[in-house]
């Protein structure tokens, strides 16, 4: 039962003063000719206003409560929340708003708006009892209606909004909530009023030229063939206000439109790397009575895409680093604020990305703007998932969009849809509104020169990047034979992210191959976060199974291993190192010469493990890099002379772009023994300790050094027991072959200079194990098995508790784990981690991961709840830390790889990952399985400790 008689949630005066403050200061500060905004809401998430407001279904619903606006209900607890299509239950979902808001006397004779920046799905407005107009459909664009006949001026007016979360429109359901993403209902971008003079500028349409090239369409509404002396005047502003040029003037023509062409000189061209913003001040004037003001930032770039060859900003062939970004955040649904769309811009810019595709639909404004303003790249997206919108409602959601984003320079391309979600007859529509003349895609299928084509498998790539058509249908890839056309290859998704494969991992094939290719411009990545919600329900974070874990970064933003791997194969700044002083560089911007950036230097000196937790710079120095131009590569001479490499364990790089951000930082070794295994192999000969004691039982010989006890089985040779101070350790049952069941054929123990050497010989896979016991409380054991074959893994294993082991810090690659076809983004240093069992974008979402396998360990210690374990490695390239929980099969797809059951492993082969559709075998030559071929050894130390 609908309780009726919503109550008042703010007084006449409260309204009154917050619109007459807002209408002295507009007046105070001579704004009269510029169009007043007055909100009705918050501008997003972090500012809402409580509007009255009642939900007809599902939960919470049926009284008059309450709700911040913008925001979607669902994130309050009202009706259902669902993905990927309305329930049944929902179809009927309604939420009723309503607000008071005082219009002052003042404003008669001028012109009121009600602006929607965004509400799902069907919005009916009512002012004071009366409606405003039809009810608008689509769920992601602008719209407004004209109030002013409905107002009572000089007196508190009331505002109703009617929100159906089901369109009556059967086509914007199929394109916007029959989609892959969480669907959502409500006000959830800013709603506010706008107040014009009676004739006023509506809108323009810029189209401005690297070359200084100004052309701009005037929109005007209220000029009648009665009208005279009707003009505009357009200015052009840089960034400190100075006047770019002169100003420009035209008549306006009796259907309210003037075009004016001219061309500056001197100006600064926008791109993603230079991004220099203008603005248009345009005025309305009747004779010399200036009437009406607009401004509108843009910027001077010219956009081309030369067909079978690339594309070109500013005459520059340029390549797109990009990602596929959801418009969410995980406790206010599609509601956020400009603090989330900067995070977003710059963790985006901080993969070393520079182009973003707006995933499935337009995103708030704001977004746009702060891509204008920090440099990103953007595909933009008329929604239509899978589904296109009907020809008649698409036109006015493509005019829509178009008329709001036309004078973004950073927008490059429209794309009609997502994955057969087009209607061919909306393509020409978005050049009625662009002079610009941009581009139309189709995202997933060859369209306008350009294939789209998503998540081809590594070998078919490789044809697209020679031009052919290879795009997916009929459930295979497949070449279009009868397409002979060149296409620019372009994929709008590709290498899908599932929890933890796909996104970084196979990303270095693939993008060695797409920049071998003159025929390929960039891509996209699938996608750019876990689109998981917390539940209001619950408080839990919900992915919708494995539909939404697509993320490089979590739903907080947590950065994944992924995101390092981009970050480093992304870098516009590519370096080499020859020793001991020369670094290679390519210089990989599309427009800053390198001599722009800020390089820095460290020599730096690892810590042992008994030693001070922390690294050590030995001496630091900063390089202005050489002129290297675009595309071009050049060497910096390192200051080596007089400096203490010979003292130093590795040389650091970092690089900052023009404007001081961080853009890589690499790490190289300057010599490739571990100077701890040499440290420690030095003191066996210096040895004043007392001798180890063993002793021969019926079934495991035990040797007992200081307070730690060891027993090896003689069934087996493995080691079984490990205590300090008869406290177990649960270092046990190794080194057994990952891969074969070997059989022991003798054990032997002999003294060996104050030290014990036990020596265990097998067949079937391990062939020898030494183990060496010094009086000074390290053991060594070096050990050698075969391998034979393609294998997903290979080495040796050892158990370990995993419920003792609460920490660990090492010296080698990291601090994430790595994959086989995932090796970039970790770097060499002193590393710590506190224990997490983090199931990468499925559970904690604590990063790094603890368990995995990690490359290139000089030492490592594991912290236990009862003492500690010190190792250190000689000639074993991974180390397998516990086994990391992984998603189920039946959610995985293939982002699940073939890891052996072992609480240390000792590897000289890793697994690759898939991807959410793919096999790591489709996706180029680090995805295949190991070819292991003969003999392995390797070494280590290690100690226990209480």
């Amino acid at each position: 039962m609908l309780q009726m008689g919503p109550r008042r949630i703010s007084s006449r005066i409260e309204v009154f003063f917050s619109v007459l403050i807002l209408s002295m200061l507009a007046n105070a500060h001579g704004l009269a000719i510029e169009t007043m905004r007055v909100y009705l809401s918050g501008r997003g998430k972090d500012d809402a206003v409580e509007w009255r407001f009642l939900c007809t279904h599902g939960a919470r619903s049926g009284s008059w409560t309450t709700i911040p606006v913008p925001s979607n209900w669902e994130m309050y607890g009202f009706g259902s929340l669902s993905y990927k299509k309305d329930p049944t239950n929902a179809w009927d979902e309604c939420g009723i708003y309503e607000r008071e808001f005082w219009v002052p006397p003042e404003w008669q004779g001028k012109r009121v708006f009600i602006v929607f920046e965004g509400a799902m799905t069907d919005t009916e407005v009512s002012i004071n009892g009366k409606l405003a107009g039809p009810p608008h459909r689509g769920g992601f664009y602008r719209f407004k209606y004209e109030i002013t006949s409905l107002l009572t001026f000089g007196e508190t007016n009331t505002v109703q909004v009617k929100v159906w979360k089901h369109s009556r429109n059967k086509s914007v359901n199929r394109a916007e909530r029959m989609a892959d993403y969480w669907v959502f209902g409500g006000i959830y971008r800013p709603v506010y009023l706008e107040i014009l003079p009676p004739q006023f500028i509506e809108r323009v349409a810029i189209d401005a030229k690297h070359d200084g090239r100004f052309l701009i369409e005037v929109y005007t509404v209220g000029i009648t063939k009665a009208d005279d002396e009707m003009k505009v005047v357009v200015e052009v502003r840089d960034k400190t206000g100075a006047r770019v040029g002169h100003a420009i003037s035209a008549d306006i023509s009796h259907d309210n439109k003037a075009v004016l062409i001219t061309r500056f000189n001197g100006i600064k061209a926008w791109s993603a790397e230079t991004p220099e913003l203008y603005h248009a001040v345009i005025s309305l004037f009747h004779g010399s009575h200036e009437l009406h003001r607009h401004m509108e930032r843009f910027g001077f770039r010219t956009v081309e895409v030369i067909n079978g060859d690339g594309i070109y900003v500013n005459k520059k062939r340029i390549t797109l680093k990009g990602v596929n970004r959801h418009s969410f955040w995980p406790d206010s649904g599609r509601c956020l604020s400009e603090n989330v769309h900067r995070l977003d811009i710059e963790l985006i810019k901080g993969m070393n990305m520079n182009a973003v595709r707006c995933s499935h639909y337009p995103p708030d404004k704001e977004f746009l703007d702060l891509c204008d303003e920090l440099g990103l790249y953007v595909l933009n997206e008329l929604a239509g998932w899978h589904n296109s919108y009907d020809t008649e409602i698409g036109r006015e959601l493509v005019r829509a969009m178009v008329t709001r984003d036309v004078n973004h320079p950073c927008v490059l391309f429209w794309n009609n849809g997502n994955e057969g979600g087009w209607n061919t007859a909306l393509d020409t529509e978005f050049y009625r509104y662009d002079p610009q003349k941009r581009l139309v895609l189709h995202p997933w299928s060859p369209f306008n020169g350009i294939n789209t084509a998503h998540y081809l498998a590594y070998e078919n790539a490789v044809l697209a990047c020679k031009g052919l058509p290879v795009y997916f249908r009929n459930n295979e890839e497949s070449v279009d034979p009868s397409d002979t056309d060149l296409y620019i290859y372009m994929p709008t998704e590709f290498l899908h992210g599932l929890y933890d494969g796909g996104a970084g991992a196979g990303l270095e094939d693939y993008w060695k191959l797409m920049k071998s290719s003159k025929l390929c411009a960039g891509g996209f990545i699938w996608a750019y976060l876990d689109e998981g919600v917390r539940r209001p329900d619950t408080g839990e974070i919900d992915t919708a199974g494995n539909q939404a874990p697509d993320g490089i970064v979590g739903p907080y933003r947590q950065k994944e291993a992924s995101y390092f791997t981009i970050r480093e194969i992304f870098c516009p700044i590519q370096l080499t190192y020859n020793p001991p002083d020369t670094l290679e560089v390519e210089n990989e911007f599309d427009f800053i010469d390198a001599s722009e950036c800020k390089l820095e230097w460290q020599l730096v000196k690892f810590p042992h493990p008994w030693e001070e937790p922390e690294e050590i710079i030995l001496a630091t120095g900063t390089i202005k890099p050489p002129a290297i131009a675009p595309g071009k590569k050049g060497t910096i001479k390192l200051p080596v002379n007089n400096l203490p490499m010979a003292e130093a364990d590795a040389l650091k790089i970092k690089v900052d772009d023009p404007y001081g951000r961080e853009i890589i930082c690499r790490v190289w070794l300057l010599r490739s023994e571990n100077p701890t295994a040499k440290l420690l192999a030095r003191n066996t000969r210096s040895m004043t300790s007392s001798a180890p004691i063993f002793s021969n039982a019926s079934e495991t010989v035990s040797v007992i050094v200081g307070q730690v006890e060891l027993e090896w089985s003689k069934e087996t040779g493995y080691l079984v027991s490990t205590k300090v101070n008869g406290k177990p350790i649960h270092f046990r049952n190794g080194p057994r072959p990952a891969t074969q069941a070997p059989k022991l054929t003798s054990l032997t123990l002999t003294n060996v200079e104050n030290a014990i050497l036990i020596q265990a010989y097998y067949t079937g896979g391990l062939e020898k194990v030494s183990w060496t016991v010094y009086p000074f409380g390290w053991i060594r054991c070096d050990f050698a098995y075969t391998a034979k074959g393609l294998l997903p893994y290979f080495g040796v294993l050892f158990d370990l508790d995993e419920k003792s082991v609460t920490g660990k810090r090492w010296v080698g690659l990291g601090p994430y784990r790595v994959w086989k076809n995932r090796m970039r983004g970790v770097s060499y240093g002193y590393w710590t981690n506190g224990y997490n069992n983090t199931v990468t974008g499925m559970s904690e979402w604590i990063y790094p991961e603890f368990k995995g396998c990690f490359a290139d360990v000089r030492w490592l210690q594991l912290i236990m709840r009862h003492g500690r374990i010190t190792f250190v490695f000689e000639d074993i390239p991974f180390v397998q830390v516990l086994t990391p929980c992984q998603p189920p099969p039946e959610l995985a797809g293939f982002a699940r790889a073939d890891l052996p059951q072992c609480g240390l492993g000792l590897l000289h082969g890793i697994p690759p990952i898939g991807s959410k559709f793919k096999h790591p075998e489709t996706t180029g030559p680090q995805g295949q399985l190991n070819v292991a071929s003969g003999t392995y050894k390797g070494s280590f130390w290690f100690r226990l400790e209480e």
